[in-house]
């Protein structure tokens, strides 16, 4: 059975999720790998790879924004719901995905001594991130709530139809 336009946007919106929290784990989890002596078992934390890869979950989310504006007219009418609240959440996982490229950045830039650190300057970037994250969050529970809709929706299309 083909998949609706609103389980494909809904699985693909699962995944950029898991590697954006992926980048976030390896960022700011498992500090203590970072001591020593585990910092010599463990490889340490490459910025360099999470800047590139933010830029490209970014943009893999904008290009799902765009497929859905291209594909609206074909969706069911109860999708609308679900596929309307999808690029406000996708503009929210851009800006997320920015604010935590700009902190590899700046990681990455103390590693290589060409900034000097800077305990203001990275509490601004780590408070940006988490503005930036609250609003990921309030954007997903709006997803989440017709997500909701539409499977009960369907649920229930599924219920009267069976005998």
């Amino acid at each position: 059975m083909q998949k609706s336009l609103s389980e494909a946007v809904f699985e693909n919106l699962k995944e950029l999720i898991k590697a954006k929290n992926a980048a976030h784990e390896s960022m700011f989890k498992f500090h203590w790998k970072k001591l020593w002596p585990f910092s010599l078992i463990f490889p340490q934390v490459d910025f360099i790879r999470i800047e590139r890869f933010m830029g490209e979950v970014k943009d893999q989310a904008l290009a799902q924004k765009k497929f859905i504006e291209n594909n609206l007219g074909q969706a069911f009418p109860n999708e609308k719901d679900f596929l309307n609240a999808v690029p406000a959440y996708i503009d929210a996982l851009a800006v997320s995905c920015d604010k935590l490229a700009v902190i590899a950045r700046f990681k990455q830039n103390i590693l290589e001594k060409t900034q000097r650190r800077d305990v203001f300057g990275f509490n601004k970037l780590l408070t940006d991130y988490q503005n930036a994250q609250s609003d990921l969050v309030r954007a997903g529970a709006f997803v989440q709530v017709a997500w909701g809709s539409l499977m009960a929706t369907k649920q229930n299309a599924e219920k009267t139809q069976t005998p």
